[in-house]
């Protein structure tokens, strides 16, 4: 009986290893953990639960000059079933590898990890080490290491995931390397999604339309280059519309939002619909609008781009003219920036000006002061050397040397923006990523750089300030002259233009309606996030200001789909970055297109209102155009003064020496000989 018992357990823990285990990585709880496990010492792999041996062991007689180096694979099994989206860092790899010399006893030798995944491949290096270490722990552990995602972001369902882990002995000694639990890798996967899942439009062509009703809800996705398409009749009307609502996906996986066309079912494509694009949130939705399209058969394709995917959901519907939310009277056609200024206030609002305007009285004091008092005769030299000299010196320095010391700070330099540059800099940017052959690594990291400038770039930016307030908790908010006019429907429509070099566009396509999207959601961002940080600590006297940062990089805020404040100036803390960034974001960014007899574009913010003084982080990089000397204009002022008192002096030792000296003689011969 004891012998059957013991039979029926052997059975079951070699059944626990031979029936596949769910090891796709996802984004479901637990769902980035893989554990090693090995049946035995050449049958290794990766797999969501520990399964399989506690240990594998071997020996190696090596020796200095005779190396030994022991390779062991794991590969991931079952493979992966779900399109992923790595992070940007290994959160956690520990390799329980123990080794036992022949004289030193226990330690880890020198060990080389290449971790594959799917196009990624990242190799991790450790040194050898003595062990166990002070808290007892044998092996390698590696943490918050970054993953190499030159290649892309994206794994794919039947890509590879494996590790390779080489380590090398150099004397005779037993290694171990503990399994089931011992040695593993945790990855933080954000975003997953099960392909076959949601493709379920298929098998669809334009060869071999599937049939259907134009006012049925219609499930699929894109997958790569598909082309899904649909026949179905169309009954007299006055407007049909096709509502085609997007999936949230990451950026780099979005499909063309641009025109899907409407064929007949001869094949002829019919004019071109009026088209709404609305980004709400996370959510896409497109609408398109074709005005008494003629009764009969037709042929609706959505048609997709490789190494791309997004669920889908659309629908028709008839309408009767100038109804629904698709109508050109309801945008404005006009985005201006809507500055926020985040008043704290105490009450306290001055305007500032540049400081140049000192610089004229205090030289023409100068001019006067030094040409006829430093080389006259003195009545005291001691009032002129310790009095006049210094009062005079100090005149050219506050008011000749340091506000030519300003205007000169006041210029912009060559290395330098202005704020419409910056801007207009930044959407020449949006626009060459946008375009569908980008690299999706490429786009992520300019669309989601703050102000557009990337890790290890600086921001260079000089700044006109038209007033500030002092807050509550005394700093003082900066605020930027003609913020509140920037127009970013002309930004985003001039630059379509530039880049079509003028040409009429039948309809948007796909790189438009992409970059007028994430144009609009930047400028807005960047330009809250600017607002934000304008607080210096003193009261400003000059309205230019400088910024000079180095940007570094830091985690992203927002959604997959977009990306932003991904670097921060390197002067503030990534703890205080990230505060700022939570309360700072919006509660709703709402972005729609419209093609209709004018191309427009409205913007409807719901700002956060979890905004506070105490989330602006101190930012020294913000500096206002200063002078040599501090209160240069009173400094002038009071320097004026000595000098013009030491003339009034001056005159009077005179006048009281010419009175003394024509007591004691005439006037002629004294004054004769004396001037």
């Amino acid at each position: 009986m004891k012998w059957r018992q013991r039979c029926v357990v052997i059975l079951v823990l070699l059944c626990m290893f031979t029936v596949p285990v769910d090891a796709s990585l996802t984004d479901e709880e637990s769902g980035g953990m893989l554990y090693f496990s090995c049946e035995s010492d050449d049958d290794c792999r990766l797999t969501s639960v520990p399964v399989g041996e506690e240990i594998i062991t071997g020996s190696v007689q090596a020796n200095p000059l005779m190396t030994e180096s022991v390779a062991i694979e794991f590969e991931m099994t079952p493979s992966q079933t779900e399109l992923a989206m790595l992070p940007d860092v290994l959160d956690e790899l520990f390799i329980d590898l123990r080794v036992q010399g022949d004289t030193l006893g226990v330690y880890t030798p020198d060990m080389e990890v290449k971790l594959i995944i799917g196009s990624s491949v990242t190799n991790l290096e450790s040194e050898q080490s003595s062990f166990p270490t002070s808290n007892g722990e044998t092996g390698h552990r590696w943490n918050d290491e970054p993953l190499n995602l030159d290649q892309g972001r994206l794994l794919w369902p039947d890509e590879p995931v494996r590790v390779r882990v080489v380590f090398t002995v150099d004397r005779p000694s037993t290694w171990e390397l503990h399994l089931r639990g011992a040695s593993y890798l945790e990855l933080d996967i954000a975003w997953s999604e099960n392909v076959a899942s949601k493709d379920v439009d298929e098998p669809t062509s334009s060869l071999q339309p599937k049939s259907t009703s134009l006012e049925d809800v219609h499930y699929g996705a894109l997958v790569g280059d598909d082309n899904d398409c649909w026949s179905f009749n169309v009954e007299p009307n006055e407007i049909m519309r096709i509502l085609i609502q997007w999936e949230d996906v990451p950026l780099e996986l979005q499909q063309s939002n641009g025109v899907h066309r409407l064929r007949t079912a001869g094949g002829l494509q019919v004019a071109a619909p009026e088209i709404v694009t609305k980004a709400e949130g996370d959510e896409v939705l497109t609408n398109y609008r074709w005005r008494a399209l003629s009764p009969g058969d037709y042929m609706f394709c959505l048609n997709g781009q490789s190494d791309r995917f997004q669920p889908y959901i659309w629908s028709g519907v008839y309408a009767v003219e100038s109804s629904g939310p698709t109508d050109a009277s309801e945008f404005e056609g006009k985005v201006e920036y809507e500055a926020q200024f985040f008043d704290f206030s105490n009450g306290e609002d001055i305007e500032l000006t540049t400081q140049s305007g000192i610089f004229i009285f205090p030289l023409i004091g100068f001019v006067i002061f030094f040409g006829s008092q430093l080389y006259r005769s003195t009545t005291s030299k001691r009032l002129r050397t310790f009095v006049f000299v210094p009062s005079i010196a100090v005149l050219f320095l506050s008011g000749v040397a340091s506000p030519m010391w300003v205007m000169a700070n006041e210029n912009q330099w060559d290395s330098e923006w202005s704020l419409d540059q910056l801007l207009e800099e930044r959407v020449q940017q949006l626009w060459d990523v946008s375009s569908p052959a980008t690299p999706e690594a490429t786009m992520v990291e300019h669309v989601g750089a703050t102000f557009g400038i990337r890790n290890g770039e600086s921001l260079n930016l000089r700044l006109d300030i038209g007033s500030a307030y002092q807050r509550e908790d005394g700093r003082w908010q900066l605020q930027i002259s003609g913020i509140d006019e920037i127009r970013i429907d002309r930004l985003v429509f001039n630059q379509i233009f530039e880049a079509r070099n003028g040409r009429t566009m039948d309809g948007l396509d796909e790189q438009i309606v992409q970059f007028s999207i994430i144009s609009t959601r930047a400028l807005l961002l960047d330009l809250m996030m600017l607002e934000a940080l304008l607080v210096v600590d003193e009261k400003p006297t000059n309205a230019i200001h400088h910024i000079e940062t180095a940007m570094i990089e830091t985690s992203s805020f927002g959604s997959l789909s977009s990306p932003t404040w991904a670097t921060r100036p390197a002067g503030i803390d990534d703890s205080s970055w990230k505060r700022l960034q939570t309360s700072l974001y919006p509660e709703r960014i709402t972005v729609t297109l419209c093609d209709c007899a004018l191309d427009l574009l409205d913007l409807q913010v719901d700002y956060s209102n979890q905004f506070d003084e105490a989330d602006t982080p101190e930012f020294r990089a913000l500096v206002q155009s200063n002078g040599i000397i501090p209160n240069a204009g009173i400094v002038a002022g009071i320097s004026l003064l000595f000098c013009f008192a030491f003339v009034i002096d001056e005159e009077n030792r005179k006048r009281k020496a010419k009175k003394l000296a024509e007591s004691y003689a005439s006037s002629a011969s004294i004054w004769t000989s004396l001037f």
